[in-house]
């Protein structure tokens, strides 16, 4: 057993954890930009009195964990370059902390994403709670 996390890179290694860095910075910016635009939408429908505010709350929820995830590999992307230019393997160990909790993040939300699909996939094919307007009044005698 090694007693310490020890790394050592080439120069193709090292480019492509470069790489890694680099995407890294561009999805965690995305998810930022979404998090953030979320957010401001959902806020006028948290305090207007539109009745949508069971809406806002878990849109702000979502606002959130989208802009922990996006922080996570942004700072994931500067823990990269800093292990690569002053070759620190706890720095390497962070990024890839870091990584490893955008990752459980996002399955966790498509396992949610999906089981709420499903719910409501399963509710909208329950008798009676369909759309009023698509289900007739009348279903007796129907002529053409």
């Amino acid at each position: 057993m090694f007693n310490t996390l020890q790394f050592h890179l080439d120069n193709q290694g090292k480019a492509t954890l470069s790489n890694l860095s680099r995407w890294a910075k561009v999805l965690g910016t995305i998810n930022i930009v979404l998090g953030s635009f979320n957010g401001f939408l959902s806020i006028p429908l948290l305090f207007g009195n539109n009745g949508l505010g069971i809406i806002a709350l878990p849109s702000l929820i979502m606002s959130g964990i989208l802009l922990y995830m996006g922080l996570q590999l942004t700072g994931a992307s500067s823990k990269l370059q800093f292990a690569i230019l002053n070759e620190s393997d706890q720095a390497f160990s962070d990024a890839l902390d870091r990584i490893q909790k955008f990752f459980f993040l996002s399955a966790t939300l498509y396992l949610l994403g999906i089981f709420m699909i499903l719910m409501m996939v399963g509710l909208g094919f329950m008798p009676g709670t369909g759309v009023q307007e698509l289900v007739p009044e009348n279903s007796g005698t129907i002529s053409i």
